[in-house]
């Protein structure tokens, strides 16, 4: 109805009563940037049972937009709908499974992910997936994707493709994949008409021949036995210290490729030139010193996937993940480089005073490698004549401060120039202490 009625008209037939025009108009004052008396209208149709109007104010008071946060009111508003809604079903699972939204029981959160699943949700379904390849359960992998690609899901369409083609979760069917690569919704990826053009140049012969694989069903009694294990923290391989002084240490292989190609597919479209923190001013802006593009991932782009990462930063860390602040990816092409700099805020910067009022000092850092099919782009930390270029899935982690909470110098670092192909990071920093943003989400 919002699409189709004037304000005037929404308004009459919102005074008359219809929840359906109450909750158009509500739609049209929020474009219009009337969020006060758009609320007020949102909540008039969630109070009559519309459930568009009660995701819709569940959503705001999750997100604490336009309204004060409260979960225990967003969560009366889903319940009653979880029996016939999967979008109710899928704000549950953030609201129960998210550590950002006061809960953090990650079980609980993937049952109402899998309640979503079964309605056909097909986010829910590829989070299921990726879950399970985090955690080896590969008989679950290709019914999840399937499912999730055959429902319109590009990222899950790729990485059954590439399933098919590495014998994930099954025997390699390299003409399976490239008849994937070739639909529309594989195609729809970054990484997508990549391993299409690398299939048909590295098997010919199956462009003639190849067709689509068959249907697989889901078997939805053995992932809901899975689902304690999904939901288990991912484990953990022995780090290798690189540097006592600072402490910089390597994880090998923390990531499954799938995984790591799934967050690259998500942030390429939205990766915009990167920026540095002015230590004068403390606002962000763009400069010669870094080059490369990245995206902050945001709430709303958040899943259980991205949680689950998050909760491995947080222990290799050793620190709530309330300190941290929200995921980066970041891109480098040819030629594009970080200059030497320090992850700290300058102590003596006016501006910088300003960012460490909001959680503290940048202690610690932690580098996730996506993709290692570049040359060039080595992090260089040169006071310690330290070089490194992570593998495919690693995870680089180091400390920013002395022991007396002051920047250390030595970590002094570069990400030197790309010369051929691309490289993509998953970034975080972490805080001192709590991250106000993340804590407001």
């Amino acid at each position: 109805m919002a699409q189709s009625i004037s304000t005037q008209e929404a308004l009459a037939l919102a005074k008359s009563g219809n929840a359906d025009a109450q909750y158009a108009l509500s739609s049209l004052l929020h474009q219009q940037g009337q969020f006060g008396e758009s609320l007020r209208w949102l909540r008039l149709a969630a109070a009559q049972q519309l459930a568009p109007a009660q995701v819709t104010l569940a959503t705001f008071l999750m997100d604490g937009r336009h309204t004060p946060r409260d979960c225990q009111q967003a969560a009366g508003l889903l319940e009653p709908l979880a029996a016939t809604e999967a979008r109710a079903n899928l704000l549950l699972s953030e609201l129960y499974g998210f550590a950002a939204l006061g809960s953090g029981n990650p079980e609980t959160g993937l049952r109402f992910l899998m309640a979503a699943a079964r309605m056909g949700e097909a986010g829910a379904l590829r989070q299921l997936a990726l879950l399970s390849v985090c955690h080896g359960r590969w008989d679950l992998v290709r019914p999840l994707l399937d499912a999730a690609g055959r429902r319109g899901d590009g990222a899950a369409a790729y990485a059954l493709a590439c399933c098919y083609l590495d014998g994930i979760g099954g025997v390699s069917e390299p003409a399976s994949a490239l008849a994937i690569c070739r639909s529309p919704v594989a195609r729809s990826q970054y990484l997508g008409q990549r391993l299409e053009a690398a299939l048909r140049k590295e098997n010919p012969a199956a462009a003639s021949v190849a067709g689509p694989p068959p249907q697989l069903s889901v078997d939805w009694m053995l992932l809901e036995q899975a689902l304690p294990q999904l939901a288990a923290d991912i484990q953990l391989p022995a780090p290798g210290t690189l540097s006592e002084a600072p402490l910089i240490r390597k994880l090998p292989g923390v990531l499954h490729p799938l995984v790591l190609d799934a967050l690259i597919n998500q942030a390429a479209p939205l990766v915009q030139r990167s920026q540095i923190v002015d230590a004068r001013t403390g606002e962000a802006r763009a400069d010669p010193m870094r080059t490369s593009s990245h995206v902050t991932l945001s709430p709303r782009q958040h899943d259980h996937v991205l949680e689950a990462i998050e909760r491995c930063i947080s222990r290799v860390c050793g620190v709530p993940r309330t300190n941290s602040e929200f995921l980066q990816v970041l891109r480098y092409r040819p030629g594009e480089q970080y200059r030497l700099h320090v992850d700290y805020f300058n102590e003596s910067g006016p501006g910088s005073q300003q960012s460490m009022a909001d959680g503290g000092q940048r202690a610690q850092t932690v580098l996730t490698y996506l993709n290692d099919d570049y040359t060039g782009g080595s992090t260089s930390f040169p006071k310690l004549h330290l070089d490194i270029k992570g593998q495919r899935g690693d995870m680089l982690h180091f400390h920013n401060l002395n022991a007396d909470g002051l920047g250390h110098r030595d970590t002094l670092h570069a990400g030197l120039p790309v010369a051929a192909g691309e490289k993509w990071l998953l970034s975080q920093w972490v805080r001192s202490r709590s991250y106000p943003a993340r804590v407001a989400w």
